[in-house]
């Protein structure tokens, strides 16, 4: 009897050997798809020179810049923080974890 991984390989050859796309159904959606996004979104900003502000204005929109940049918790601007180290790691290796 063959494991599931190995039907949904042969599934996807069999799509592929037919000039077919691969079946939607076999590759949901990564839970982590909008967080990383976001995540990536603040690395390429950061990489081109854009502020923290600047990169908080394009990711979540000025109006919310505008009133919480300076609210004494911080929580903005420590997500945008977050958000490009979080990015760096990734692009320093971290995207290695991934292929676990």
């Amino acid at each position: 009897m063959l494991s599931k991984p190995r039907l949904r390989a042969l599934e996807c050859l069999n799509a592929l050997s037919l000039g077919q796309h691969l079946p939607a159904r076999l590759f949901p959606p990564e839970k982590r798809g909008p967080r990383l996004t976001f995540v990536l979104r603040a690395l390429d900003g950061s990489l081109a020179g854009a502020s923290h502000r600047e990169l908080a204005e394009a990711l979540v929109g000025q109006r919310r810049v505008h009133a919480d940049w300076r609210d004494p918790r911080d929580h903005l601007r420590d997500r945008i923080r977050r958000a490009v180290s979080r990015g760096r790691a990734l692009m320093n290796g971290g995207y290695r974890d991934f292929l676990l």
